[in-house]
């Protein structure tokens, strides 16, 4: 992601993400071109598209950011979308909008990614960015908002602007106190990875990365202080004093885009394939070298189960990533996944745009319709 002042621009996204996905067949070239391409169509349109309304959740102008399952909260999933954040308590059967909506906070934002301390699990975070870069329009201030109750209400955290510059591109969470979280600022290169001790109301800068081009930071909540990153050239490193020093992890090298980790379990795919580590990050093993998996999701009570997604497909390991099954076929082409904390055989598949969430609760047997896009009147 790139931004010109306060004007969000993608182009910079979608290049970072056309250099990561290079799989080794000409079918997963296909599968893995068409979800670029539509990412980057679907990230592009959102510097344009609406100012301070909220149209429904379902409606055909809105489409799904990220996907988040709450742990502490038995059946509690939070989606944030291009026109607000919206909250479930029922395993995603009804849905209630928490923020991005007229008066409420976040007004005018989309809600881009969300985050939960694994230390105080009623503490959530939210990045949300403008909504529109057309002059005139108005909305709230764009930064990192806060939940102290579990995604219920929320408050501005830090605006954008406390930065050097506003390039947020992503943030993540710390095992180490239920305060502190991270943010990546992409225009800072190596220097762009920032921490807070106080749920983001003060930052600092911390030591260089080994990397400039990160993708991710995760805070491993099996082990208080580990931390991960990955990047989209250069592989996996962690840090075991909270990200003031880096080790790059061995065997695996290149570019990485999604990593997820369960207890000493942690599951990174990249061009090479999925790579497995079973000692927290130290050292990964290649497991699956035909598929390249876009995004990964570790269940936190059955680490040696997590879901994958190749193109339209979806799989499903339960023997640590030493096997994947094909999940049942899905209605359209998933982006983002989730599991929840608390049943492994429960998880979550989102689709950008249109937008659409599907969940199953026998690990991928089948599929159940949560969210679909409202189709268009006819006059």
């Amino acid at each position: 992601m790139s931004r010109t002042g306060n004007r969000i621009g993608w182009g910079a996204w979608g290049a970072s993400m056309t250099r990561a996905l290079r799989p080794t067949s000409l079918r997963l070239r296909l599968a893995v071109l068409t979800l670029v391409l539509a990412a980057a169509a679907l990230l592009s349109a959102c510097g344009g598209i609406g100012g301070s309304s909220a149209p429904p959740l379902t409606s055909t102008e809105n489409h799904l950011h990220d996907v988040l399952t709450l742990r502490g909260e038995p059946g509690a999933v939070l989606i944030a979308t291009h026109f607000g954040l919206y909250r479930s308590s029922d395993r995603g059967h009804a849905w209630a909008q928490v923020a991005g909506g007229p008066g409420q906070q976040m007004d005018g934002l989309m809600t881009y990614k969300l985050a939960q301390s694994p230390v105080d699990t009623k503490r959530v975070y939210c990045l949300a960015l403008p909504r529109s870069a057309m002059p005139g329009v108005t909305h709230a201030t764009a930064g990192l908002y806060a939940s102290v109750d579990s995604g219920r209400t929320w408050k501005l955290a830090a605006a954008v602007d406390t930065f050097p510059t506003n390039s947020v591109f992503s943030i993540g969470v710390s095992s180490a106190s239920g305060g502190r979280v991270f943010a990546i600022v992409s225009a800072l290169g190596a220097a762009g990875l920032y921490a807070s001790d106080d749920a983001g109301a003060h930052w600092r800068a911390l030591p260089k990365t080994p990397a400039a081009d990160i993708t991710g930071v995760l805070g491993d909540p099996a082990h208080p202080g580990h931390v991960y990153l990955w990047s989209n050239i250069s592989g996996v490193f962690s840090s075991a004093d909270d990200g003031r020093t880096w080790s790059a992890a061995a065997g695996i090298s290149g570019a990485v885009y999604a990593l997820s980790s369960s207890g000493d379990i942690v599951y990174a795919g990249g061009d090479a394939g999925l790579f497995v580590s079973h000692d927290a990050g130290r050292h990964f093993v290649q497991t699956h070298a035909r598929e390249t998996f876009s995004a990964i999701a570790a269940s936190l009570s059955t680490p040696a189960t997590a879901y994958a997604l190749n193109g339209a497909e979806v799989y499903v390991t339960t023997d640590g990533g030493k096997t994947w099954r094909q999940a049942a076929p899905t209605s359209q082409h998933p982006a983002l996944v989730a599991v929840d904390p608390g049943d492994a055989g429960s998880a979550y598949i989102g689709y950008l745009s249109p937008i659409g969430l599907d969940a199953t609760r026998d690990s991928g047997n089948a599929w159940q319709t949560l969210v679909r896009r409202t189709p268009p009147q006819r006059t």
